[in-house]
């Protein structure tokens, strides 16, 4: 049995220990993470902004950190945050993110910039592979593909064309292009023979016209096309010539398309400068390119001039006339009028 005095000296030495034991707990506690939830300090991370291209402002929750991508915002308390990015010239896509932040990481924010004066533009059809064409101007893309942000904003003419096939109505669309969004063409190709024989598809070529400009035939899928082979030796060349101008002018609101080809008459001695020279005595407003010293008279099997070729939006020859006769603009009036529905 204790006495009195020895129970009051063993509560004291108990009394003691406990205040030691709570002691160490407490120095324990401050060497561990909790210990800005004891002294009050807030907890933070940091987030990483980048983006595409880079060197846009970083802002976060509507303030402007002073940084631009690619860079890392430090000292962003726990909890979610507004990123956005800006850069003049661009749209941000997407235009914020909503970024969780946690305690001691790095989380991560990521932008696409688009230029504001171009947009985007997807091509298919069911036939891969078709070069694509905008404005009548081959690109060196097939089908099916995606220009990302790289086509200028407005109105654009979109068509394809492949070998050896021909295209489906609408063989041509009219777009529109806009910042942020993708615009979308699907297309439909026939495989068809190539030839010079009414339902044939006629061959490609690639000439120059008298101002220095190349034209690539099938570039033009989607239109209505007259090809008229003249040379100023051919006497009924230069009748008709006349005639073509005034039914252009007559169909030329309907996207008519005429290319008139000189072959190279005078024994392949006309060129350019007959070529340009024409164009002023007649006052021609329709393509003129120049056929000589190339394939093109004996690709369309031009054995005696003038020749005239009329083919529909699909690429097909729905006309095909050698020689002049005084009904021949009636018929060829005939012909478009049938194409056009009219």
């Amino acid at each position: 049995m204790m006495s009195g005095n020895q129970r009051k000296e063993a509560a004291t030495r108990l009394r003691c220990w406990g205040i030691l034991l709570l002691a160490l707990i407490f120095v324990s506690s401050l060497s561990t993470c909790s210990t800005k939830n004891l002294l009050g300090i807030a907890k933070i991370g940091s987030i990483f902004v980048s983006s595409t291209p880079p060197g846009a402002d970083i802002i976060v929750d509507q303030t402007l950190t002073g940084k631009t991508t690619p860079d890392t915002v430090f000292n962003v308390p726990v909890g979610d945050h507004a990123i956005f990015v800006s850069r003049p010239g661009y749209l941000a896509s997407p235009d914020s993110l909503v970024v969780a932040v946690n305690e001691d990481q790095i989380s991560t924010a990521e932008f696409v910039l688009l230029e504001t004066d171009h947009g985007s533009l997807e091509v298919t059809s069911n036939v891969e592979g078709a070069t694509i064409c905008i404005d009548n101007q081959p690109t060196s893309e097939v089908t099916p593909h995606v220009f990302f942000n790289s086509v200028s904003v407005g109105t654009h003419i979109i068509s394809i064309f492949k070998e050896a096939h021909s295209n489906q109505e609408p063989a041509k669309e009219i777009v529109e292009i806009t910042t942020g969004d993708t615009a979308e063409v699907d297309f439909t190709l026939d495989p068809t023979q190539v030839g010079t024989e009414e339902g044939d598809i006629t061959p490609d070529f690639e000439l120059q016209d008298d101002f220095g400009f190349w034209h690539r035939f099938y570039a033009y899928r989607g239109f209505v096309t007259i090809v008229f082979f003249w040379a100023e030796d051919c006497f009924y060349c230069m009748v008709e010539m006349p005639y073509i101008q005034e039914i252009y002018e007559e169909y030329e609101a309907d996207s008519l398309i005429i290319f008139g080809i000189n072959y190279g008459g005078n024994f392949g001695q006309e060129g350019l400068e007959v070529v340009r020279r024409i164009r002023e005595e007649e006052q021609i407003t329709f393509t003129f390119l120049v056929g000589v010293e190339t394939s093109v008279k004996s690709d369309y099997e031009a054995t005696s001039t003038p020749l005239t070729v009329i083919l529909d939006r699909g690429g097909k020859i729905r006309y095909r006339k050698f020689g002049f006769t005084p009904r021949l603009p009636s018929d060829i009036r005939a012909t478009l009028d049938e194409l056009y529905g009219k």
